[in-house]
């Protein structure tokens, strides 16, 4: 599970910095850069994909033997957590209307915090 989550961490850090360049580019005064429209929400897409990538490398690392259901929790939610961001980023609706962009998340959160919880017993109890 280990070199699953270091590979998934590297990669998920490795999108977030390609999202510098388009990210740069609506700094410098693009309106737009394909289907991203607001430059808030792709730079808290790229934030998000940094912590999370660089957590499951951490997590990874410190805690080889963790248990397996809970390591594929948090690659699966480190993964679904920032893409309510990457949506929103190319949305032409406002936040209220995307009801199932909600729901998305709040799934995203239920599973981030299984995961974490059960981390975190598994590292007490290890």
């Amino acid at each position: 599970m280990s070199e699953i989550l270091i590979t998934s961490g590297l990669i998920q850090v490795t999108v977030a910095v390609l999202l510098g360049w388009p990210l740069a580019l609506m700094h410098s005064g693009w309106k737009q850069v394909g289907p991203l429209r607001h430059t808030k929400r792709v730079l808290q897409y790229h934030l998000d994909n940094v912590f999370m990538g660089i957590l499951q490398m951490v997590i990874a690392t410190v805690f080889p033997e963790m248990p397996v259901i809970a390591g594929w929790l948090l690659l699966v939610g480190s993964w679904t957590n920032p893409m309510p961001f990457l949506y929103m980023a190319c949305s032409t609706k406002p936040l209220p209307e995307q009801r199932g962009m909600r729901v998305f998340s709040i799934m995203s959160f239920i599973i981030m915090t299984t995961a974490y919880l059960w981390l975190v017993g598994a590292w007490l109890t290890r």
